[in-house]
């Protein structure tokens, strides 16, 4: 299994140091422990867990400029995914959490505490009524999603955060073409701009997911 990570991190460009993998499967062990009495996750399966949750979470940290540090926000992160695993690639990102369920948030609070994880922030509350705050508000520079929800919408959700040149980086499907034709509109009229779509295939599968990149202007 610490092959199977190490290695499928290694084709994504990516070096785990072996605090980072230690961290990792503490995190799917606890994660496996607290969804038997808070549904977290369905992907249980240490396998499944690696390639969907882990290395899928990864294929974001390539996109990312993180020289000094860098400010980003995981919008209905769920069980930490992606914002907890690109924290223990790289530490010098400055993460905030948000998920609109509380049990979720409990559950980050604790994970944060177990792995030691600094300059990590688990906000409760929804997308479109935290952006209106004045301490979140175009405060990033990179808001990063992995929602089923439509493009358009999840633009709506995750665009404010983001200060004037900084990036939004939606994870979808690969099925995308016709979603980001119908948010061109949306994407234009929130100061957003379509900087590119990347095509990534996740290690040890034949899973192909697309990383959508909107530029702020």
């Amino acid at each position: 299994m610490r092959d199977m990570l190490i290695n499928g991190a290694n084709e994504l460009g990516i070096n785990l140091g072996d605090i980072a993998v230690d961290k990792l499967f503490l995190y799917m062990d606890f994660l496996k422990e607290y969804n038997k009495k808070v549904n977290l996750t369905s992907i249980v399966d240490d396998e499944e867990i690696i390639v969907k949750h882990f290395l899928d979470s990864l294929t974001v940290l390539p996109h990312l400029d993180v020289k000094g540090g860098a400010k980003l926000i995981d919008i209905g992160t769920g069980a930490g995914f992606p914002g907890v695993v690109l924290k223990i690639a790289d530490e010098n990102l400055d993460i905030l959490l948000m998920d609109s369920l509380n049990k979720r948030i409990k559950f980050l609070e604790a994970l944060v505490e177990k792995l030691g994880l600094k300059n990590v922030k688990c906000v409760h509350g929804r997308a479109e009524e935290n952006s209106r705050k004045p301490e979140y508000k175009e405060n990033f520079d990179y808001a990063v999603a992995r929602a089923v929800t439509n493009l358009s919408k999840l633009a709506g959700y995750c665009l404010p955060y983001v200060r004037r040149g900084g990036m939004f980086l939606a994870m979808k499907g690969r099925n995308y073409h016709e979603e980001v034709d119908g948010a061109r509109d949306a994407v234009k009229s929130l100061k957003g701009e379509i900087a590119g779509i990347k095509e990534i295939g996740l290690p040890g599968s034949d899973i192909v997911h697309s990383l959508i990149k909107i530029k702020k202007r």
